[in-house]
């Protein structure tokens, strides 16, 4: 008889003017009422039914002021406490509420999402120090977790699940954020953040508590993991280890050994070298060889706890110093024996480093060694101001030398010139 009488009143006139609607939005665990407006009643009665369950309510209009309103009427799940009047709906569901008054009025409405509260995104890190969650400022190695609180995706009686999108670098995915308790409307997932040093980069990691690959993404300066709810977003920056290398540029002679080490920091738990892309074994210090001149990048990854870091240094494998007498005028090769009473000087090519400081004398008892600090020339060359072997106690038959050493103590270079 009660839908009967609410399928009289939808083809009955309604009176000019008169209306019935509902007083504000719909909200799934929320409250409503049914108002009736412009109408001469003082009291009456509205029914609802929802469409898809055909259940079916009446409740009592009063006066307030110059509208009837009913009581508020509970939109309730199964799971929510139950409030006399209520009906028992699901999101989506459509509700019509329809009365007699003014010849015969009807509204309908959806039920949308319970009613958000204050939503509010966090992103916290495990402190294994004081066993609890903290505000996660930084990303690094351990265990996080996003958490979300937002009654609007409390949308049944089970624990309801949310995909949040999380951006890692450039790469984007979302994470599955699972109610804590049905209705609650605390949403919340946890991932560990891993570092692993491959193939010459640093990779950050997402993985699973129990393990899978979520995403990864060589580490670059400013790599952060981004989450975002509308406008609202939390994200922290990857914090690396401090890592240095001494020297970050070194120039080796060919054949000559030469290393880079690790100073900070000081005592780290592990190193892994690369050089030209090519792993190479080491600890805290790499020797460095090469049997020709070239170029190499060397990489160090610097691990300290579960924390790690990343330091670059170049370098230069050099050929090694070539020492030769040169004609003080001219600049060119002298003719051997050369005159004891002529000017000469020493040449230095393939200077790489400081100004050489080289030794000259002469073969035999009585050397007179001179030590001379070459400059460079407009030609880039660096040679000794000019000087006559007789000003070293040499004269014909003796043989001037000169001679540079390392200063590392790897090599001497030698030149000779017969005098006469």
């Amino acid at each position: 008889m009660a839908k009967m009488r609410w399928l009289l009143l939808l083809v009955t006139l309604p009176v000019l003017g008169a209306e019935i609607q509902f007083d504000g939005e719909l909200h799934l665990a929320g409250t409503f009422k049914v108002i009736v407006t412009e109408v001469a009643a003082t009291s009456g009665q509205a029914t609802l039914i929802v469409l898809r369950t055909g259940e079916v309510i009446q409740v009592d209009l009063r006066c307030e002021g110059a509208r009837l309103e009913s009581p508020p009427i509970h939109a309730r799940r199964p799971c929510d406490p139950e409030r006399d009047p209520s009906l028992s709906v699901e999101l989506g569901d459509t509700i019509v509420a329809a009365t007699d008054l003014g010849g015969g009025l009807s509204t309908t409405a959806l039920v949308g999402p319970r009613e958000p509260g204050v939503p509010s995104l966090a992103l916290e890190r495990w402190d294994n120090v004081e066993m609890e969650w903290v505000p996660a400022e930084e990303m690094e190695p351990a265990l996080f977790r996003f958490v979300l609180d937002d009654r609007s995706l409390d949308t049944t009686c089970e624990r309801d699940s949310f995909a949040l999108p999380v951006a890692i670098g450039e790469e984007e995915l979302s994470l599955t954020l699972v109610e804590g308790a049905p209705t609650s409307g605390a949403f919340s997932v946890e991932f560990v953040v891993a570092l692993e040093p491959r193939e010459g980069a640093l990779w950050l990691q997402l993985v699973t508590v129990d393990g899978d690959l979520l995403a990864e993404v060589p580490v670059e300066e400013g790599t952060s993991v981004v989450g975002r709810r509308g406008e609202e977003a939390r994200h922290a920056r990857l914090a690396l280890l401090p890592v240095a290398l001494e020297p970050a540029e070194l120039a080796i002679p060919v054949c000559c050994v030469g290393e880079i080490r690790v100073t900070t920091p000081e005592g780290a738990d592990e190193v892994r070298w690369w050089v030209d892309g090519a792993a190479r074994s080491g600890d805290l210090a790499l020797p460095l060889c090469a049997d020709a001149p070239r170029s190499a990048s060397v990489v160090a990854f610097v691990r300290q706890g579960l924390v790690w870091g990343r330091a670059e240094a170049a370098v230069t494998f050099v050929p090694r110093v070539r020492l030769s007498f040169v004609d003080a005028a001219t600049g060119a090769r002298p003719a051997e024996p050369w005159p004891c009473g002529l000017e000469i000087r020493i040449r230095a090519d393939e200077v790489t480093g400081p100004a050489p400081v080289v030794m000259v004398g002469k073969l035999g008892p009585d050397p007179r060694v001179q030590e001379l600090t070459l400059a460079q020339d407009a030609t880039g060359a660096f040679v000794s101001a000019p000087l006559r072997p007789s000003d070293l106690g040499a004269c014909s038959g003796d043989v001037l030398w000169a001679q540079f050493r390392d200063p590392r103590g790897c090599y001497t270079a030698y030149a000779i010139l017969p005098l006469r």
